[in-house]
């Protein structure tokens, strides 16, 4: 333990973390209203009610506040699924795993395709997908999740996203008529080569 962790915060540090939450929840709001394509760091510090200079002492620039709003998202999401599929095993787990990601981003399609596809990001894209990989290797190295197939984990999961990630945008751009549960069953079904598990 450091010396510092020792001590309370700061009431100036306290006060930072409260203005860095602030221009969180500013964004997430301007967001959901406007989309990512509208968002300004001007309407952000307006919400917020801070001073435009205030911002760039918290982000160095609109897409980092943006991915600093779609982790907290993500991580929400992973704890939820990790919660729901907890005692599940291998691997009826990760074929629930992805419906709920293909059911999160049905409720979400416009914004997942403003922020990572065409007229969105390539560094909020390439961010998602680091987050991703390292989610899954993590599991995969954890035993939480399998491939059945002895090849390393960070190779198996640098596969794995690649093809859900492009598979989540191109279904959140393109209309299709699968049901989220289709997708993840194809998702499995083309990872496991056999048919999914039962719902």
């Amino acid at each position: 333990m450091s010396v510092l962790d020792m001590y309370p915060q700061t009431r100036a540090d306290r006060r930072r973390a409260q203005t860095h939450e602030l221009l969180k929840q500013a964004a997430a709001d301007v967001l959901a209203e406007v989309g990512y394509q509208n968002l300004t760091i001007k309407a952000i510090t307006e919400r917020a009610d801070v001073g435009y200079g205030t911002f760039y002492l918290h982000f160095p620039d609109k897409d980092e506040i943006v991915w600093a709003v779609i982790y907290d998202i993500a991580e929400e999401l992973r704890q939820r699924v990790d919660a729901l599929v907890a005692d599940v095993p291998f691997p009826r787990r990760e074929f629930l795993s992805w419906i709920e990601i293909f059911r999160f981003v049905e409720s979400n399609k416009q914004g997942f395709a403003d922020f990572f596809g065409s007229g969105g990001s390539s560094k909020l894209l390439q961010r998602y997908q680091d987050y991703v990989a390292a989610v899954h290797e993590r599991n995969l190295r954890a035993g939480v999740y399998s491939s059945g197939l002895d090849l390393p984990p960070d190779f198996l999961a640098q596969f794995i996203t690649g093809a859900l990630v492009r598979l989540l945008l191109w279904w959140a751009q393109t209309p299709n008529g699968h049901t989220p549960e289709t997708m993840a069953r194809m998702v499995y079904e083309a990872v496991y080569r056999q048919p999914a598990p039962q719902l």
